[in-house]
């Protein structure tokens, strides 16, 4: 009796050693996802925000190059700025595709 009850209550321990163990991996694989998707989240608000600063400064950008009170070398730098930021901004599109 001995000898048969010794095995099973070393198989029963060591299977619910092994449903803790897993249930534990389980529960911070799970924490671990919940924090990845909330800094997921928060970059893609701060990348939407940058967008838009984005957006504004060629908004500026084009105010300035055609404004006549502004000189002629400095609306091109402008431009050109302008050019570089949409450049850019569509490398940075490449990267997230």
């Amino acid at each position: 009796m001995i000898r048969l009850g010794l095995p099973a209550i070393v198989l029963l321990i060591g299977t619910a050693w092994l449903a803790w163990s897993s249930y534990r991996r389980a529960v911070s694989a799970e924490r671990a996802l919940a924090e990845l998707h909330a800094e997921h989240r928060a970059l893609l608000q701060e990348a939407r925000a940058l967008e838009r600063a984005v957006a504004a400064a060629e908004q500026g950008l084009r105010t300035l190059s055609s404004h006549p009170s502004v000189p002629r070398d400095v609306a091109v730098t402008a431009d050109l700025t302008l050019a570089d930021v949409r450049r850019l901004a569509e490398d940075n599109k490449e990267l997230d595709d």
